[in-house]
């Protein structure tokens, strides 16, 4: 998968709001191992960091680009997680995931994002 197949995809699944996310939406076809598919993303804050999340069929990648420490990525599988929950406010979204023993919140998530987001955690973690 290269960028300009990412940025189609994203495109498919109605994610227009990456523009301040640039950086993370390059690292996507190096962050996807060949063979996963995109099937949500979002993007939100995380301990003070800015990062994107990419649903894929079996992980849920967190990608971080920082200008001067570089790149962070981490999956988590679906199989790892022992709960989530996403919610919906009235601008912004929120996520939560529970891989094991540790909990992960993801906030100001865009808003359309999150119905799909649900969806996916329900076919996938559900």
């Amino acid at each position: 998968m290269d960028k300009q197949s990412v940025v189609q995809r994203l495109k498919a699944l109605n994610v227009y709001h990456l523009f301040s996310y640039r950086p993370e939406v390059k690292v996507v076809p190096a962050a996807l191992p060949e063979g996963e598919t995109l099937e949500a993303a979002t993007a939100g804050i995380s301990n003070g960091k800015r990062w994107m999340l990419v649903f894929g069929r079996s992980h849920v990648y967190f990608i971080h680009v920082h200008p001067i420490n570089g790149t962070h990525t981490r999956k988590v599988p679906y199989a790892d997680l022992t709960g989530y929950h996403v919610s919906k406010g009235l601008m912004f979204g929120k996520i939560i995931l529970e891989p094991g023993q540790e909990t992960i919140k993801v906030e100001n998530c865009h808003r359309r994002t999150m119905a799909r987001v649900q969806e996916v955690l329900d076919s996938y973690a559900g």
